[in-house]
């Protein structure tokens, strides 16, 4: 009889274990739309046996029931790890992409009026000067075009500045949002340990959640997870702890240095920086990965002048240029944004000084002393054209605040070698530690006296002919090699090449980020879509489990009739 009545739990069992396999595939249904959800499997298992006695072929036992040995989500960490990563790396270089896109338009290539329409322009009045030197409507001409110039880079100097600067908005903004999830994992870690801590219970769509959130962060910052024995999880953010067991470790911003009006993003409990940005990102290393990092990546650490391109004459030794140039590579020609700006820095440089060479130009000599210094060569330099405007050394663009030359007395040896003391105009020299000597775009001006009367540029003889060498020599300029795009190859180019170069060069970089970009999007939807094969609710499925499952409840619901009514005839016999 005892036998008999233990057989009921069998039938409870089974009616208990289908009723939650029951409920499970209903959750499944409620969420077949639910962004970040995942199917949940029940997997069933015998409860126990009792064991009777053993037989010649084994042992003999009967069974005791059913349970529900776990419910599970049917998740594959090896898919989730491959989308966070491909994901991040999406958005790395569709970041940089973005950047690029909005950066071309200053130059107004996509535009009507380019800015090599004024260099263009410039270059016409040079012409027109070159065929009357001294024609005061020519002059005022190539005067009034050179301001235009002037201004023109001037404008898209500050618009790449603004730009940089207004990158920190965004910096901030998603160096908060990461806080922001991180801390949503973290309660979402306490609560899973809660919930999952009498291991009653399983915490699926806590986890559900959790991963959802891990793969937002993913986007954003590349991030490697270990999970915990007790179903929590450990992250980490470019190799530092992002999230731990008992607290999170939050980001923040500050100036990239002293007195900088660009930010960084820095660890809040030790103080370094999150990133490494001098590491060159190579597709397949997985330092190209999240969009913080591609941002920043692509603004750079400062803003730049066409003197942080190394030039191999400026090193005494090769060594030293070569230092030079690995310090360029690591910090400023993976830059996008910076390096644009040094190399259009450059440009305007090479063209307002050699233009300021030929009008005014320049000799070495030495002193008694044995000091040297570069002076106005008054036997090369013209003069202006007209009564009072008999004047050597007048250059055409300035320096704001600081004069091209200054008087100053020497004493040097004559061909004869007798000491001679002459008044002679001394080169102020471009120093790159001291920003205000530089022919630096922001720092350069159209000369004043010029504007106010053309008839003084340099374009005269002495007795008042047409000097027209120096026109000459202006107009050859356009036609002459200058420098190099990069330091890191040979090609020299001349102005229009240059130009055409960099805006070149810059749009491929931005044809290079698309082109990733949209190549990961594919990798990212292949893999997500691997993922909802194993993740995704298909409703056939689980309505074709619910019907097995209302089976094999009402099966276990018969038997404990069958049983109710087999006690029920035994004990009616017996009783009688």
């Amino acid at each position: 009889m005892a036998g008999t009545m233990g057989r009921m739990y069998i039938g409870t069992s089974g009616l208990q274990a289908h009723q939650n396999a029951i409920n499970t595939t209903a959750h499944n249904l409620t969420n077949l739309n639910t962004e970040g959800y995942s199917r949940q499997q029940v997997l069933l298992s015998d409860l126990a046996y009792q064991k009777l006695g053993y037989t010649k072929v084994g042992i003999k036992q009967t069974g005791l029931g059913t349970r529900v040995e776990e419910t599970r989500t049917t998740r594959d960490k090896y898919l989730d790890n491959k989308y966070r990563l491909q994901n991040g790396r999406q958005e790395f270089y569709q970041t940089k992409a973005g950047v690029i896109d909005e950066v071309q338009e200053y130059f107004g290539e996509t535009e009507g009026s380019t800015f090599q329409d004024y260099m263009e322009n410039l270059w016409k009045s040079i012409q027109e000067v070159q065929k009357t030197p001294n024609g005061l409507v020519e002059r005022t001409s190539l005067v009034a075009t050179a301001s235009s110039f002037v201004n023109r880079a001037t404008e898209i100097y500050s618009q790449l500045r603004d730009y940089q600067r207004n990158l920190n908005g965004e910096i901030q903004s998603q160096a908060e949002e990461i806080n922001i999830i991180a801390k949503r994992i973290y309660d979402l870690n306490q609560k899973i340990l809660k919930c999952e801590g009498g291991k009653i219970e399983a915490a699926n769509d806590y986890k559900d959640a959790r991963n959802q959130a891990l793969d937002e962060l993913s986007g954003l910052i590349s991030i490697e997870i270990k999970e915990q024995t007790d179903g929590t999880v450990n992250v980490y953010a470019e190799e530092h702890l992002l999230v731990s067991d008992d607290r999170t470790f939050e980001i923040g911003t500050k100036p990239v240095a002293a007195g900088s009006d660009l930010l960084t993003v820095y660890w809040k409990a030790d103080d370094t920086n999150v990133f490494n940005l001098e590491r060159i990102s190579v597709s397949g290393d997985n330092s190209d990965a999240g969009s913080l990092k591609g941002m920043l990546s692509a603004r750079g650490d400062y803003t730049p002048d066409y003197t942080d391109i190394p030039l191999r004459e400026n090193y005494g030794s090769e060594a030293d240029y070569q230092a030079a140039l690995t310090h360029f590579n690591r910090t400023l020609s993976n830059r996008d944004i910076s390096s644009l700006i040094a190399q259009f820095d450059q440009l305007i440089h090479g063209m307002v000084t050699k233009i300021n060479d030929v009008l005014c130009p320049n000799i070495t000599v030495t002193d008694v002393s044995g000091n040297t210094y570069r002076i106005l060569d008054t036997e090369k330099a013209g003069k202006g054209f007209g009564e009072g405007n008999e004047v050597q050394g007048t250059e055409l663009f300035v320096r704001k605040g600081v004069e091209r030359y200054q008087q100053q007395t020497i004493t040097v040896l004559d061909e004869n070698g007798t000491p001679v003391t002459k008044t002679v105009q001394v080169y102020n020299e471009e120093n790159p530690d001291d920003y205000y000597s530089l022919y630096t775009v922001g720092q350069i001006q159209i000369n004043d006296a010029l504007v106010k009367d053309p008839a003084l540029l340099p374009l005269t003889r002495v007795n008042g002919e047409e000097y027209q060498a120096v026109a000459d020599e202006l107009l050859e300029l356009w036609n002459s090699d200058f420098a190099t795009l990069d330091p890191n190859t040979l090609v020299m180019n001349d102005f229009n090449n240059y130009y055409s170069n960099m805006v070149g060069d810059f749009a491929n970089k931005g044809y290079t980020y698309t082109n990733i970009s949209d190549k990961q999007a594919v990798l990212v939807n292949e893999v997500n879509n691997q993922r909802q094969e194993v993740v995704g609710v298909s409703s056939d499925e689980e309505l074709t489990n619910l019907i097995k499952y209302q089976h094999a409840y009402n099966a276990s619901s018969r038997y404990i009739t069958v049983v109710s009514e087999m006690i029920q005839h035994i004990i009616e016999k017996l009783g009688a």
